[in-house]
């Protein structure tokens, strides 16, 4: 029996191939290499690489860290409460006044010894360095408080931003895989169809036929020739969608090396992880909380350490006078302040009440998409199991309808029908297994687990 599987040197003449088989092979590799190295040549994308783009490029993973480096900068600010503050000023002045006009001074002239002269105006330059030092702040220390439980939320946000992410990555990838097995499906069905106009036509010109055979298969095939095309056109749209998450243009090719995955049996839920959504609305929480306190820690006095030291350079009143040190207390209290004191505090208490409440329906909502969750990876995994069961029963009614109508005993309805039964239920078993890998992953990911461990040791 000849081979079918042969290669190039196989179809060579003996001598041509034990003479040359050397330099076609080279040629081979040159053309395989050179080829690689066509810019546009696509190289085959695995799904640790697309998490790895998607970490890089997804805007809102993007949004998620600036977000978050805008809390780092917001709690950098807040050291303000404890840490000093040092500046430096300078300042030109020319100056009067009626303490320096008509001021006596000593005269060897006057009958009194003593005339009155006129010192100003004074002009020159002031140079200070001045220290702040905050010793008591209330407000401004619980505004640091709250500004790094804000930090921590916006961290526990980006986490679960990150999980959330592989998910969708994942997603989006598996379904351009189900969409190309449909597509493939379709081509199958396409065969098929082409097979039933063949023996439909065969038995017409045989007269064992009707015309109304011909006519019922064609017209399926063109069916199956429709759906190919509405395949191709969604295998398009699923490739458009993954491309714009990891940020490649719409024309780059396109191919993926990971396949879809067997699904996971359903196991029990247990504990699970800490959602990282709930932490950082309880974090929140929290936050306002400690906000709410800093704004009524405003009825506390401050108090403030002051040092400043000056120089003066310029007229000789100037120059003698000016320079000198400071070391002082500073004592602030606002007892009054038009009752915009009173507002932040019902504000700020108005917040966390709502926050709060936020909070309670964040867990109500977990609970919720995880019972749902468990609910549909049971259901997913039974429905893939059942489809794998009904494609197998629709392969051999197909095979008997195809077998009837062969021998005259049964009609190109009958035929029709077994096919397109046999084409829903591959159709059925393709979603089904993508569906139920999917909720293993979505229950994984519900249950604060990184969503890839629904994928075996291979994804993870």
């Amino acid at each position: 029996m000849e081979n079918p599987y042969k290669t190039f040197g196989d179809i060579l003449p003996g001598s041509i191939h034990r003479s040359r088989q050397g330099v076609y092979l080279r040629s081979i590799r040159a053309f395989t290499a050179a080829v690689m190295m066509i810019p546009g040549a696509a190289s085959a994308l695995s799904l640790d690489e697309a998490l790895v783009i998607a970490r890089e490029q997804a805007t809102t993973l993007q949004t998620l860290e600036a977000e978050t480096r805008q809390a780092e900068a917001q709690h950098t600010r807040t050291a303000q409460a404890f840490l000093p503050t040092l500046s430096a000023d300078t300042s030109w002045l020319r100056a009067d006044s009626s303490l320096i006009t008509g001021v006596p001074v000593p005269d060897q002239t006057s009958p009194t010894g003593l005339r009155q002269a006129d010192l100003g105006p004074v002009e020159g330059a002031v140079t200070g360095v001045q220290l702040v030092q905050p010793v008591f702040n209330a407000d401004a220390l619980k505004q640091r408080e709250a500004a790094s439980l804000k930090l921590d939320a916006r961290r526990q946000a980006r986490q679960w931003g990150q999980q959330a992410l592989r998910l969708e990555v994942a997603r989006r990838y598996f379904n351009i895989l189900r969409l190309r097995s449909r597509q493939n499906a379709a081509e199958q069905a396409s065969d098929a169809a082409r097979q039933a106009v063949q023996m439909a036509e065969g038995s017409y010109q045989q007269g064992m036929a009707a015309r109304l055979d011909v006519e019922q298969a064609r017209a399926e095939l063109a069916a199956a020739q429709a759906r190919i095309s509405q395949a191709e056109a969604a295998a398009r749209e699923a490739e458009y969608q993954l491309k714009s998450l990891l940020g490649m243009a719409p024309r780059e090719p396109l191919t993926l090396e990971t396949g879809l995955p067997q699904p996971a049996p359903p196991m029990e839920s247990g504990q699970g992880a800490p959602r990282k959504d709930l932490e950082a609305r309880q974090l929140a929480a929290r936050a306002a909380d400690q906000q709410t306190r800093a704004t009524e820690a405003e009825w506390l006095p401050r108090v403030n350490l002051l040092a400043r030291q000056q120089w003066a350079h310029g007229n000789e009143l100037l120059d003698d006078n000016a320079d000198g040190w400071l070391v002082a207390v500073n004592l602030q209290w606002t007892l009054f302040d038009g009752l915009g004191r009173q507002g932040r505090i019902a504000e700020a208490r108005a917040a966390a009440d709502k926050i709060r409440t936020e909070l309670e329906e964040t867990r109500r909502r977990i609970d919720r998409e995880q019972a749902i969750a468990a609910s549909q990876w049971q259901a997913g995994f039974s429905a893939w199991q059942a489809a794998g069961k009904s494609v197998k029963a629709a392969e051999k009614a197909a095979r008997l309808a195809s077998r009837r109508y062969q021998e005259n005993l049964g009609s190109m309805t009958d035929l029709l029908t077994a096919r397109a039964r046999l084409d829903r239920e591959r159709a059925t078993l393709i979603d089904s297994r993508y569906q139920a890998v999917l909720a293993a992953m979505n229950h994984h990911l519900q249950h604060g687990r990184d969503p890839l461990l629904a994928l075996g040791n291979d994804y993870q």
